[in-house]
């Protein structure tokens, strides 16, 4: 790099710039391809009762042309139809699923009138888009575009905390941006039809007030600390991880374990929780409550570490089936009363674990690996979470891909931690949607595929965990000198 490029600022370098504009054609292009309403079922009737690969490509091609195959590729937006509903309700008091002269219609209430299976925090982040649109194609144009928004933003707000409050190195930026690229097309429509990009965002948000709160040592950044994860919690449960992340940092080190900074954000998380948790059931009711029951009750679904295990090493003299509800594929067997409780006790295990490897080398951690301490234990406890969970929907992975798309770029000894999600990014796109079919009739090819992504997430793991001591020892990494 010659000097007068090293002295520019990151984005106006050739590199960076490069990436950061094919983030804007990935989110502006790619990701807003997708076919008419009505134009799949069409497509359906035409090939038959017998949809083979090669007739589905036919009749793509005939009637779309190699434009057809793109929109195929990428056209996974039906969740959206779902987040407009729920911004139409919780915005206008409109459900457009129901006819124009329906009782209540511009008054209805979510989880009072219509159910509802996230919290209000999730519905919050449905909304931007929905104050822009006039009707559904309006909505997913400016979903794809705001899930591009939330993506860059805990990217960059990652890469920059990273950096320590020093000027970001272009080096660094155009690692983290070219690796962010290729998360972002492993993944595929996926990552541009969900709205899980709320969660990464969070947690970098809540690293950052941390990293404040810990060099000022500031009761109030604490407090709005734990008070942040409350309300992450509230988006989906696993910015919670953020609590103990925190709590690990603080009480670690042996002679300097600060127990009232800890008291602060316990205390702020709970009582935050309680506050608009109390707010929200007296506005909505019982309806409220099973938005949480609705996720309580749900069974093993078909893509989890457990569902791969039970279909690859057979049924363990136990029948076995798949079955739909709760808007997604189940197995079907006695054995799920087992792994219900199973899946606790692992979660637990796998963050005893990460605290263990942590705790025995916290003195070693200098203030300026702050950031990337609670970085990498936050990616940890994700990874444990979706590793032992009853429900692994291909979503899940966009709440690792920003974090460690960020961390790659300071730190490239962890480039095969990134080499490991891209891989698992690219077995989770072929699952779903490309062969989800097949999975569904327990076929052996998606069997294996399956336990192989779920492998690659476990040595994932694994192999950040025994990492850990090294990334946080206080070295640098002689690449990114």
């Amino acid at each position: 790099m010659s000097p007068s490029s090293a002295s520019r600022p990151w984005w106006r370098t050739p590199g960076p710039s490069a990436a950061l504009l094919l983030h804007g054609v990935i989110f502006l292009g790619l990701f807003q391809l997708h076919f008419k309403d009505g134009e799949w079922e069409r497509m359906r009737q035409r090939i038959g009762p017998e949809p083979t690969t090669s007739r589905w490509f036919q009749v793509l091609t005939e009637e779309h042309g190699l434009r057809g195959v793109a929109v195929w590729f990428f056209d996974t937006h039906n969740e959206i139809k779902l987040y407009h509903r729920y911004a139409e309700v919780t915005l206008h008091g409109y459900d457009p699923t129901l006819p124009a002269n329906a009782p209540g219609q511009g008054r209805l209430a979510p989880y009072r009138d219509v159910a509802m299976e996230y919290q209000p925090g999730a519905l919050l982040v449905l909304l931007p888009p929905a104050l822009f649109a006039r009707d559904l194609a309006d909505y997913q144009t400016g979903f794809v575009v705001w899930c591009g928004v939330m993506y860059l933003s805990a990217l960059l707000l990652g890469l920059a905390l990273l950096s320590n409050g020093a000027r970001i190195d272009a080096k660094q930026a155009n690692r983290a941006l070219w690796w962010s690229v290729a998360f972002l097309l492993g993944f595929g429509g996926v990552a541009g039809a969900r709205f899980d990009h709320a969660v990464p965002l969070v947690c970098v948000i809540g690293c950052w007030i941390f990293c404040k709160a810990d060099r000022q040592n500031s009761p109030a950044w604490f407090a709005g600390f734990g008070a942040l994860a409350a309300f992450g919690v509230l988006v989906k449960i696993v910015p919670g991880v953020l609590i103990p992340a925190a709590l690990l940092y603080l009480l670690a080190p042996r002679e300097d374990r600060r127990w009232r900074a800890a008291g602060v954000i316990v205390g702020s998380f709970v009582v935050s929780l309680l506050v608009l948790n109390a707010g929200f059931y007296a506005a909505w009711g019982e309806g409220y409550l099973r938005s949480f029951t609705y996720h309580l009750d749900r069974g093993i679904q078909l893509e989890t570490t457990y569902a791969g295990v039970i279909a690859a090493f057979g049924r363990f003299g136990q029948p076995l089936g798949v079955i739909k509800q709760f808007g997604a594929y189940e197995l079907s067997t006695p054995l799920t009363a087992v792994i219900k409780p199973l899946s606790l006790g692992l979660l637990v295990a796998t963050f005893a674990m990460t605290a263990g490897r942590f705790w025995t080398r916290r003195a070693s951690v200098m203030p300026r690996q702050r950031a990337l301490a609670l970085v990498l234990l936050t990616v940890l406890f994700l990874l444990g979470f979706i590793l032992t969970n009853k429900v692994f929907s291909p979503q899940y992975l966009l709440w690792l891909a920003p974090l460690l798309a960020a961390a790659y770029g300071v730190r490239s000894d962890l480039r095969l931690g990134a080499a490991l999600l891209l891989l698992a990014a690219v077995s989770s796109q072929a699952i779903f949607p490309r062969f989800y079919d097949q999975l569904i009739e327990l076929q052996p090819a998606l069997i294996v595929l399956l336990n192989v992504r779920n492998v690659t997430l476990l040595v994932l793991f694994g192999w950040l965990l025994w990492r850990l001591p090294t990334l946080l020892g206080g070295q640098s990494d002689p690449q990114d000198q």
